[in-house]
């Protein structure tokens, strides 16, 4: 599965020639208590392959420290403070589902005091004021938790900052001997040779001449040396045209403009010669390719460069080859981390790109196709909730939200294509992307935006009245009643007026049929959510759910069908205390379905829902068992938010077991100390759980059963704890991430696959079904065996596989069906 690489390191470099003095003084720095260390160089002098080289050094060398990538070429020259901390919190992987600032969640995730973090920013020259602030206000905030490593052409100009200046590598002048060590002219040759072309001797006269003449930029080495592939040193070098300089223009977010707070800084003679050098000796495919790749924000895949740059003379399969001639000739970085081949453009490089786009005649159709494609795909992983390929899409999705947020920042400045730019955020909440990345602010700013941004469409358009409702929902779920309360206002009004005298833009808007499902699902979360002014929650919103499930199924929305059923059945599982019968059914056939229709994420919210009803309306020890392989189904999905809510229904299900063991014992022993040991678990639980919900901002006040839910589960276990639980409580607050998480599940044993893999066929047979808690009559019906007989084999199985009671092995079910395919 395709895994979010937003703030991971980039690839780890593979030659870095000529630094070593300069790389161990910056480690030096970094150890020695340095808060903040800037790379200073001009364009292609390898500074941030220097800072990725130091960040692998590292996180090699020091496990503990957790080292997050910033690309600060995703932010424009005029990025406000508010940009600057969204980018950070991004990289740093702190969702936030509440309404707290960007800058609050950084420093409260920094502030973590198990945890030391070093934080790269990577090109902030065109920035620098900005990321000099930030940097400033950070440190001021975070005293000792984080290190900063910046790479910029200019120095931040903070207090404290360690500067280092990247020259360019040492090259021979030509009255030099090249039988000295020259870090410019090894690189070269080094390249050369991992092209499968050793250097001669007259060669590396030439390839001296080439460093030289590119003043020792690694870039422009690497580009040179790329074209060997399909021409000589001597063609190379005679087709070497000098350009003068030119300032590179400014005018698309996420250019790593070379204008800093001047436009002071140049582009090197020596880069520029590279590139022109390289461009030229390009085809006219190859090179209408390359001026339209720098559309592209943050990367793109074969697919999608085949279709933005392609028109009617080029088609995409054309681009394609060009796009991987361009990989062999290092003007594209590949990168297949991930689980695929994704491209993107160095910085230096997106710059010539650009400058090809801005003198491009066609720029518009170009900047036009890419907003179209990205409509298209953002409607078909729109589509995809609800389906077994459901994670991949919203990994997928997430690492392709640069260009959707591109193609939004555009759409808004073109009234006629403002419609399309909030298609897309209104498909991404269909899949509900928001939700998943952690990113519920931006997701309601970009359903807002285009709601402003499409206001020449009328108030009763149907896709401003679903996009209302959406940022309605967010809003709820953020606990901001208020603003939630004043959207719906909105949104009621336009519906209204679009009954009465028909849609805005037509009765053949796309977004027509949606409007009613959208909109009666957002009711009944208002309804299932926020208590009327008696205190008392209305009931109908299952019924109005069920209502929105059934229109939704009727226009083909599959997602929106499943997402209205799981409400009815939490709205159930809260508030129908009087029909459990009709609870439970509820949630257990809607977990049917969604087991049906393979969508992991559908299937852990299904459990999520089940496990509640059984607790609340019937057996909570099937609701514990539910929850337990639950979580360990999610160890390695990135749900920040199903997470967080499986910690707190594992915990609102323990109480309740801890709550009925405590009616089934006597007076006289209610009090045991069994039953207080466990309340005291439960405890660090609870603390758990409060720890992951403050992670990501998760505001309980604002919604009211779940609340409700919390307290009772709370009370139920203070009462039996007593005084130990303040200890006990805040013992779990202090867990990590995964701590929280895997509380009270067991682990897999240390060694346990490979005494697995030696275990006799018949035996692991026999364990197989001991672990779906089969007795040993079960077993011995399924493999034709006596009872006595499954004795024996268990007892030899346990003394095989290390284990000590059959339990363990019920415990370890989800670890052996892993294991056994």
């Amino acid at each position: 599965m395709p895994r979010d690489l937003s703030g991971a390191l980039p690839a780890e470099p593979d030659l870095l020639i000529g630094r070593d003095e300069l790389a161990s003084r910056i480690r030096d720095h970094l150890r020695g208590g340095a808060r903040v260390v800037t790379l200073t160089g001009t364009a292609g002098v390898g500074k941030t392959t220097l800072a990725l080289h130091t960040a692998w050094w590292m996180r090699h060398n020091h496990p503990d420290l957790v080292v997050r990538w910033v690309r600060m070429t995703s932010l424009s020259p005029d990025a406000g403070p508010d940009q600057v901390d969204r980018a950070v919190q991004g990289a740093l992987d702190s969702p936030d589902y509440g309404d707290r600032p960007p800058w609050e969640a950084i420093t409260d995730y920094l502030r973590t005091p198990e945890r030391t973090t070093l934080l790269v920013l990577d090109n902030c020259e065109h920035i620098v004021l900005q990321a000099s602030e930030f940097v400033a206000s950070l440190l001021a905030a975070v005293p000792k938790q984080v290190t900063v490593l910046a790479t910029s052409r200019e120095p931040l100009g903070c207090v404290g900052e360690h500067v280092e200046y990247v020259r360019p590598l040492p090259f021979p002048r030509e009255q030099d001997s090249l039988d000295g060590r020259w870090p410019a002219l090894e690189m070269f040759a080094a390249r050369a040779d991992a092209l499968g072309h050793p250097l001669s001797a007259a060669e590396r006269v030439i390839a001296a001449e080439l460093v030289r003449s590119v003043d020792g930029l690694p870039l422009a080495i690497a580009i040179d040396a790329a074209r060997l592939r399909y021409e000589s040193l001597a063609e190379i070098r005679d087709s070497r045209v000098i350009d003068s300089r030119q300032p590179v223009r400014r005018r698309y977010p996420g250019l790593d403009d070379v204008g800093g707070r001047a436009n002071r800084f140049l582009v090197p003679d020596g880069l520029r010669q590279s590139y022109t050098g390289s461009y030229r000796r390009l085809d006219r495919v190859e090179r209408r390719v390359m001026d339209r790749l720098g559309v592209f924000s943050g990367g793109f895949d074969l697919p999608t460069a085949g279709q933005v740059c392609s028109d009617e003379e080029l088609d995409p399969d054309q681009v394609i080859q060009a796009v991987k001639a361009l990989v062999d000739r290092s003007l594209v970085m590949a990168d297949t981390r991930g689980g695929g081949h994704r491209y993107r453009l160095l910085q230096p490089v997106r710059m010539f790109a650009l400058e090809k786009i801005e003198d491009c005649l066609a720029e518009r159709a170009l900047r036009r196709r890419h907003l179209q494609y990205f409509v298209g795909l953002a409607a078909r992983y729109g589509s995809t909730w609800f389906s077994p390929e459901e994670t991949t899409i919203l990994e997928d999705a997430r690492w392709q939200l640069g260009n959707f947020e591109a193609a939004m920042l555009y759409g808004h400045t073109e009234p006629d294509l403002a419609a399309d730019a909030l298609a897309i955020a209104i498909h991404i909440s269909r899949l509900r992307g928001w939700f998943y990345w952690g990113k519920l602010g931006e997701g309601k700013e970009w359903l807002l935006k285009g709601v402003a941004a499409t206001a020449h469409l009328g108030a009763a358009h149907p896709m401003r009245i679903v996009a209302t409702a959406m940022a309605s929902w967010i809003a709820l779920c953020q606990g901001r009643v208020d603003e939630a309360q004043r959207l719906r206002d909105q949104y009621l009004e336009a519906q209204r007026r679009m009954d009465e005298h028909g849609p805005d833009g037509g009765e053949d808007n796309p977004f027509a049929a949606a409007v009613n499902p959208a909109v009666l699902f957002v009711d009944g979360a208002h309804r299932m959510l926020v208590p009327r002014q008696d205190g008392i929650y209305d009931m109908g919103c299952i019924d109005i759910f069920m209502r929105a499930a059934k229109d939704s199924a009727a226009i083909g929305d599959q997602g929106g069908w499943a997402m209205c059923t799981l409400f009815a059945g939490l709205a159930a599982a809260f508030h129908l205390t009087d029909e459990p019968g009709r609870v439970v059914t509820l949630t257990r056939e809607y977990l049917t379905a969604c087991e049906e229709a393979g969508g992991h994420w559908a299937i852990t919210w299904a459990r999520i829902a089940h496990a509640m009803s059984l607790a609340w309306h019937a057996d909570p020890r099937q609701a514990e068992a539910l929850i337990q392989d639950t979580v360990l189904d999610q160890r390695d999905v990135d749900d920040s938010w199903g997470i967080t809510w499986l910690a707190h229904v594992r915990f609102w299900v323990g109480a309740g077991l801890l709550q009925r063991h405590r009616g089934e014992q006597s007076d006289s022993t209610r009090g045991s100390l069994p039953l207080k040991l466990t309340a005291v678990e439960l405890g660090r639980a609870w603390g758990a759980a409060e720890s992951l919900r403050t992670r990501v901002n998760v505001q309980l006040e604002g919604l009211g059963p779940f609340l409700r839910a919390q307290q009772r589960a709370e009370a139920i276990v203070r009462a039996i704890a007593g005084p130990e639980i303040e200890s006990a409580v805040a013992a779990g607050r202090e867990l990590d991430h995964r701590q929280a998480m895997m509380l009270g599940i067991p682990q897999e044993p240390e060694g346990f696959a490979v005494r697995w893999q030696g275990l006799p066929p018949e035996l692991k047979r026999v364990a197989t079904l001991a672990a779906q808690n089969r007795t040993n009559k079960e077993i011995g019906t399924k493999v034709h065996l006596s009872p006595r007989t499954i004795e024996d084999k268990m007892a030899a199985t346990l003394r095989l596989l290390g284990l000590r009671k059959r339990k363990e092995l019920v415990d370890l079910r989800v670890t052996i069906e892993n294991l056994t395919g």
